[in-house]
C-alpha cells in the first residue's frame, strides 16, 4: 500500500497557543489481492478466534455457578480457560502469518472437532441443561486438502457455538462423511430451531460466514429447520479443492 502524507500547519499563532498539525492522507493504494486478503482476515477472525472467545465466556459463566458449591471444581475450569485464552493468542499469531489451525495439525479433523465439542460439555448455561454432542463419521474419509479442512472445522465449530449460545438443544449430532466428490458435513440439534422455513441467503455473520467458507471452494451451505424440531446445518465441499 502507497499513499501521500500531508501535512498543514497555520502560519501565525499567538504567544503560547500548541501547535496543531493536520496529517491529509491521500492517493491510498492497495496492493493486489488485498481485498481477498482482508475477507480471509476478517473471517478468520470471526470463524477462529470468536468461537473461542465464546466457548471461554462459557466458562467464565460456569465457574461462577461453581464458585459456590464447587470450588475446586471452579479452579479446574478457570486452569483450562487459561489454556484456552492461550490458545486464542496462538490462534490470532496464525491468522497473522496466515497459518492453518493449529488443532489440525496436532489431531487431523475428525479429532480435533470431537475435542471441540468436549469442551461445551460444562459451558452450556445452565437455564439449557447439558448439552451432548455426537461425532459420526460414515464410510472411512479420503485424504482432505488443507482447505477442505479448514472450511469444515470452521463451519463446524461456528455451527456448535451457535447451538451452545442460542438453541436450548440437549443432543446435537455432527456428521461427516464422503459422497459424490464433496465432503458432507451435517450439524443437527434438537433446540428451538429456527422457523418452518430455510433461513435466507442472507443472515447473520455466522452464517454467512459458513456459506462464504463452503462458496469459496465451490459448495455450499444451507440452514434449514427440522420437522422433530431443532435445526439442521448441511454442508459440501469439493474434495477436489486445489490447495
Amino acid at each position: 500500500m502507497t499513499s501521500t502524507l500531508r501535512t498543514t500547519e497555520p502560519h501565525h499563532r499567538p504567544t503560547g497557543e500548541k501547535m496543531r498539525r493536520t496529517f491529509v492522507v491521500t492517493d491510498v493504494v492497495h496492493p493486489a489481492g488485498y481485498e481477498d486478503r482482508l475477507r480471509t482476515v476478517l473471517s478468520d477472525l470471526h470463524d477462529g478466534v470468536g468461537p473461542t472467545l465464546a466457548v471461554a465466556l462459557l466458562g467464565l459463566r460456569a465457574a461462577r455457578d461453581l464458585l459456590v458449591r464447587d470450588r475446586a471444581g471452579a479452579e479446574r475450569l478457570l486452569s483450562r480457560l487459561e489454556e484456552e485464552l492461550y490458545g486464542a493468542i496462538t490462534e490470532l499469531r496464525r491468522i497473522v502469518t496466515d497459518a492453518r489451525p493449529p488443532a489440525l495439525d496436532d489431531a487431523g479433523l475428525v479429532t480435533a472437532v470431537r475435542r471441540y465439542a468436549g469442551l461445551l460439555a460444562d459451558r452450556v448455561p445452565a437455564e439449557h441443561g447439558p448439552l451432548a454432542v455426537t461425532v459420526e463419521v460414515r464410510r472411512e474419509l479420503p485424504p482432505l486438502s488443507a482447505a477442505v479442512e479448514v472450511a469444515a472445522y470452521r463451519i463446524i465449530r461456528e455451527a456448535l457455538v451457535n447451538i451452545a449460545r442460542h438453541s436450548g438443544a440437549r443432543q446435537c449430532t455432527v456428521r461427516l462423511w464422503p459422497l459424490d466428490g464433496d465432503l458432507r458435513v451435517e450439524i443437527v440439534d434438537d433446540g428451538v430451531g429456527t422457523g418452518a422455513e430455510p433461513l435466507p441467503p442472507v443472515g447473520g455473520t455466522g452464517l454467512r460466514s459458513m456459506r462464504e467458507r463452503a462458496a469459496d471452494l465451490g459448495g455450499g451451505c444451507v440452514v434449514e429447520p427440522v420437522s422433530s424440531g431443532g435445526t439442521r446445518i448441511a454442508a459440501w465441499l469439493p474434495l477436489a479443492t486445489q490447495e
